[in-house]
């Protein structure tokens, strides 16, 4: 551990050797906590990065969320600093670690896709209501994906009550939502990209979202909140490197492997959500995703919940050619004792909400 007085030391100071947590006050002598956290992100990305500040305007605020990975009002006692930095010290299971956080340090966009600029431009506007931004956040995935890091500290409105995507947006209020939606460094328009990667990125969106529209009917009610918003971060790993192509540092992405600099697009994901100190059981369903599944005594769990709504939509996905490959695992699933008798009702869910998200995606807004 060592301190430092001001951001030109800390730089040096990263620059001599490595270390794992950088916690850095938003005001200081010279250059900024801002400032300093975005140049570590540039030339440190492997180093996870803590914002301790008082009271902070919107615009400043933005800044803050683009530089850090968590963040702490001002005063903060030892126990819960201490507590932050060890979980930012704990490694998560994927075999890439280091590797991962690295390239899901460096993240400091989420893609968006052209379509969606209606819709955002309807949220910017001076009457856009509570509602309005709720429907944009769940059909947002670059925009729910910040506003849940967001809604980690209280520099960016109250607590929400759980981690669903309508509670966090009441609990910031629609002007802090504009600002996140409005500032052009977190969300990152995909309509300069290669056609191809701009259809692989619009591909993932739409099973993200009509995901999180079935896996309402699908979780119990304790549970969906959690998986809600899982569902919608589901590929997330997969949005951040594919938004890397054409980048000089995305050089590395192989489509076909799914993978950026030999790192599975998951384990990406799964490394940014636990940066981002979103719930376990959000981080656990993304990296369970793709791992088979049963009910527990309750019925279906955060990531059981979350791979049966994934595996239902797939089904309605003509072009997707895991879905043929994974309908013995979902007859399965759906013949169980607890599931049986909603099964055919979950199946019509599914291609309505297949439906919805494909008119949502062509229309850019309902």
């Amino acid at each position: 551990m060592a301190f430092v007085s001001d951001g030109a030391e800390a730089l040096e100071l990263l620059a001599q050797q490595p270390y794992d947590v950088v916690v850095s006050d938003m005001r200081m002598p010279g250059m900024d906590g801002a400032e300093l956290l975005t140049n570590v992100s540039r030339r440190h990305p492997e180093v996870a990065r803590v914002v301790l500040s008082g009271h902070i305007e919107p615009e400043a605020a933005i800044q803050v969320a683009v530089a850090g990975h968590r963040f702490l009002t001002k005063p903060s006692d030892a126990d819960t600093l201490i507590a932050v930095i060890e979980q930012l010290l704990i490694r998560t299971s994927a075999a890439h670690q280091s590797e991962a956080r690295r390239i899901a340090g460096g993240v400091r966009a989420i893609p968006t896709l052209p379509e969606h600029t209606d819709g955002i431009i309807g949220l910017l506007a001076p009457d856009a209501n509570l509602s309005y931004a709720v429907q944009m956040a769940m059909h947002d995935v670059g925009l729910t994906a910040k506003l849940l890091q967001l809604s980690n500290s209280r520099f960016f409105g109250s607590r929400p009550r759980n981690s669903s995507v309508e509670s966090i947006v009441n609990a910031m209020g629609v002007p802090m939502v504009q600002a996140v939606a409005g500032a052009g460094h977190v969300l990152r328009p995909t309509s300069a990209w290669d056609p191809v990667i701009e259809d692989h990125l619009r591909t993932a969106w739409r099973h993200a979202v009509a995901t999180a529209c079935l896996v309402d009917f699908v979780a119990s009610p304790a549970n969906r909140p959690h998986a809600q918003a899982a569902a919608l971060l589901q590929d997330v790993g997969r949005l951040v490197c594919l938004a890397a192509v054409g980048d000089k540092e995305g050089s590395g992405v192989d489509l076909g492997a799914e993978t950026r600099d030999g790192v599975p697009f998951r384990d990406v994901g799964v490394e940014l959500l636990h940066l981002w100190g979103l719930p376990p059981p959000i981080v656990t369903a993304v990296a369970q995703r793709d791992a088979e599944q049963s009910p527990d005594l309750s019925g279906l769990g955060v990531a059981a919940a979350v791979r049966t709504a994934h595996l239902l939509i797939q089904g309605t996905e003509s072009a997707c050619p895991a879905a043929g490959r994974h309908e013995e695992e979902l007859a399965q699933l759906l013949s169980h004792p607890q599931l049986k008798a909603q099964a055919v009702d979950w199946r019509r869910a599914a291609d309505e909400a297949s439906r919805q998200a494909g008119l949502w995606h062509s229309n850019g807004r309902h």
